[in-house]
């Protein structure tokens, strides 16, 4: 017990720390402004139908819109962008703990910003959604004549699209809604324990070109409709959903990676050269 009381000590420090941090606040606000958009262009459209929609419809919408994942990654990858974390009261924190124990703070605190990042973008999306929207487990009118706009001429118009009919056949709103926030945190989650390792590994500068270079190469596979060779793919459920349980492969295959990253980052803390790395900072 003492061992998780220290563990989640260090990690609250980290996050109160963090919290003050610029760079921090701004991956924040550009990821809420970035969602915002789409929203906005969403609400936009289910206003001139002249229906209501779902208020849990927009977060499923605008996640699964082609570039929204991208962004919003990117956003994300600012909030972390310093991993691992190092402080000069770093030594302080080993000395009382060891270093294994230090290393899981710092994946548990990862874990904690994607879940507030995640989250805030979901609630921000349902408290505005609830101005012109219902609650309930029925699929809207607009949504779904979205996902039946074959020709994307709504897509065109509004700039915002859903082709996505598998998911309205297979889920109800909350489901889509739940398996959405799922995948979107465990690909945030598995992405941001890759940055950490790589910076473990390397410089940071190489460690943010490398993971940025893994995003644009899956969204470029996307784009390209080679969506079972891109992670970015896998964490839109559209692609994952096909009456079979797909997205809990998917949601498996995520888990197994962030194991394995922390795993080697576990292996890799003792290899670090702490005073190269706090004395950069």
């Amino acid at each position: 017990m003492g061992r998780l009381k220290q563990i989640f000590y260090m990690a609250k420090t980290t996050f109160l720390e963090e919290q003050h941090n610029k760079r921090v606040i701004m991956g924040f606000l550009l990821g809420i402004a970035l969602f915002g958009h789409w929203l906005n262009l969403f609400l936009q459209y289910a206003l001139d139908t002249g229906e209501p929609v779902n208020v849990m419809e927009a977060f499923i919408v605008v996640e699964h819109h082609h570039k929204s994942i991208l962004f919003l990654t990117a956003c994300w990858l600012l909030i972390i962008s310093d991993a691992p974390f190092m402080k000069k009261n770093t030594y302080l924190s080993l000395c009382r703990s060891s270093r294994k124990k230090w290393d899981a703070a710092m994946l548990q605190y990862i874990m904690i910003q994607a879940l507030l990042y995640v989250a805030g973008i979901a609630v921000i999306s349902i408290a505005v959604s609830s101005f012109c929207g219902f609650f309930g487990f029925m699929w809207s009118s607009p949504v779904y004549h979205l996902a039946m706009d074959t020709g994307n001429h709504l897509g065109v118009k509004y700039n915002i699209s859903f082709p996505w009919m598998n998911v309205m056949k297979e889920m109800t709103v909350p489901q889509a809604f739940m398996i959405t926030f799922i995948l979107l945190f465990l690909y945030l989650v598995l992405i941001g324990f890759l940055l950490y390792v790589c910076n473990l590994l390397l410089k940071e500068i190489y460690g943010i070109l490398i993971v940025s270079g893994i995003q644009i190469s899956g969204y470029l596979l996307q784009q390209e409709g080679v969506t079972h060779l891109s992670l970015m793919a896998k964490a839109i459920p559209g692609y994952v959903i096909d009456g079979n349980g797909g997205q809990w492969t998917v949601i498996v295959l995520f888990c197994a990676i962030i194991l394995i990253l922390a795993l080697i980052s576990l292996w890799l803390i003792g290899r670090v050269d702490f005073k190269d790395e706090v004395e950069e900072e």
